[in-house]
């Protein structure tokens, strides 16, 4: 088989082993995105391994999924492989280019277009900090993983070339997770300064990771989330606003920790799959 498309669907924790109603979005929209592929021409990657207090990978959970979800009769299908070996986004897309690689289902030399199916939010961040700190993007991650092995990897930038699902969670708890999302790109902004990333001025460099930053906190503190939550809001709040070009190196590594530590707790917390499944 000669693949000249990619279809990455990048994974999702699951609850309990089983994928929840995010998760399910994600499969969902794949189904209806089938019928306007070259199945002939295409792999498919789902993407996830077995993260903390599971047992299931999210890969194979999607897979499944997806195979009882077909309709009948079963259409033709791509080549599918199975990336179960991450545990977050990065090494979703690190993984994802050495199963593709291994799979030897590209030619070197090839071009590959790669598509994303996701959530929108997640999508929109990934696209984000491609665009405001390329030194910190996934995409050139997967382009460069990729061209070591020969293979010539393009990623389009226009919405149309991706897969766009609604979040599902339209509830109060729902906004609070989004907002909560929203502070990933500072996160990625202070942690490609950790390793010395950006040779711009990072004055430049910080100015609309911070910006973003700053009008999430402002709507999450105004709502009234608890003293609990509002005190580790506050704690990243600080972190967010010490952190200056300024700041020595140990001290920012140290803010970067507290500010990581405390948005991946906020995150698993007030996450509404954590209810409905």
């Amino acid at each position: 088989m000669n693949v000249s498309d990619v279809i990455l669907v990048l994974g999702k924790r699951l609850h309990n082993n089983k994928l929840t109603a995010e998760g399910r979005s994600r499969v969902d929209a794949l189904i209806s995105l089938l019928a306007s592929v070259d199945c002939t021409r295409t792999a498919l990657v789902f993407c996830g391994g077995i993260t903390p207090n599971q047992t299931n990978s999210e890969a194979r959970e999607m897979y499944e999924y997806f195979m009882q979800s077909l309709p009948n009769p079963q259409p033709v299908l791509p080549e599918i492989l199975l990336e179960d070996r991450s545990v977050n986004t990065i090494e979703n897309v690190i993984n994802a280019a050495d199963t593709l690689i291994e799979s030897k289902l590209c030619q070197t030399g090839q071009q590959v277009t790669v598509h994303f199916v996701s959530n929108d939010y997640h999508l929109k961040r990934i696209f984000e900090i491609q665009s405001l700190m390329d030194e910190q993007g996934l995409l050139r991650v997967l382009k460069s993983r990729c061209a070591l092995s020969g293979l010539d990897i393009t990623i389009p930038i226009e919405h149309s070339a991706h897969t766009y699902v609604p979040y599902p969670h339209t509830t109060e708890q729902g906004n609070v997770f989004l907002l909560l999302d929203e502070l990933t790109t500072y996160r990625v902004y202070l942690e490609g300064v950790k390793r010395g990333a950006f040779d711009r001025p990072l004055n430049q460099v910080r100015a609309e990771p911070l910006k973003i930053a700053s009008k999430a906190l402002k709507k999450l503190l105004d709502l009234e989330l608890g003293k609990e939550v509002s005190d580790e809001l506050e704690v990243i709040k600080r972190a967010v606003e010490m952190t200056t070009p300024d700041l020595p190196y140990q001290e920012l590594a140290e803010q970067l920790l507290l500010l990581d530590t405390t948005l991946t707790q906020l995150n698993r917390t007030l996450d509404p799959e954590r209810q409905n499944v």
